[in-house]
């Protein structure tokens, strides 16, 4: 679906019917900056605010999602294509949030590797939060993971966010045991005072 396309779509709709941005957020219960962002084609309307917003402009959901008015009936085909323009926006969304929540959790893992490497061989006790952490979210990305397997959906995202995380607690183990058996590499892994 044309972005640029809808959004001009929206605005010229919405300015036919005299209305402003403000006034067709305040019907639908959204921001004034939620409408410029799909005015300007920076983003679409949630699934769920589709039908309102085509009521809103008097319009068809078919006729929004195709970003046209039509004359008379809606052939069958059309509202078949309109339903895959409906579906290919809802992936989008749930992508690019799926891609965030991926990139804060890395983010975070990279943060605690860090304090782990200048923390941990000096004070042993600041490590018990990030095991903690990432094991428990780990397993819950491992275990949503597995749910979305089943069902048939892509898990491969929260397969790979599941395996950074728990690497963090594995890293952990491995180095305390270094550290308890106090071998020969055991020299390697404290900071100097």
């Amino acid at each position: 679906m044309d972005s640029k396309k809808f959004g001009e779509f929206i605005a010229e709709t919405r300015k036919q019917l005299g209305l402003t941005q403000a006034e067709l957020a305040k019907k639908l219960s959204v921001t004034n900056k939620a409408v410029s962002r799909w005015e300007t084609g920076a983003g679409f309307p949630d699934i769920n605010t589709l039908e309102p917003l085509a009521e809103a402009l008097d319009l068809s959901v078919v006729e929004l999602i195709r970003s046209e008015r039509s004359e008379g009936d809606i052939s069958e085909e059309a509202a078949e294509k309109a339903l895959s323009y409906t579906i290919e926006i809802a992936n989008m969304k749930r992508d690019r949030r799926a891609f965030i929540i991926a990139a804060c959790a890395l983010c975070f893992v990279a943060l605690l590797l860090i304090d782990l490497a200048v923390f941990m061989p000096s004070a042993p006790t600041v490590w018990s939060l990030p095991f903690i952490f990432c094991t428990v979210s780990g397993l819950g990305c491992l275990f949503y993971a597995l749910k979305k397997r089943r069902r048939g959906l892509p898990s491969a995202l929260w397969f790979t966010a599941a395996g950074v995380l728990l690497f963090v607690p594995l890293a952990q183990i491995i180095l305390l045991v270094i550290l308890v058996v106090s071998g020969p590499w055991a020299c390697c892994l404290t900071v100097p005072k």
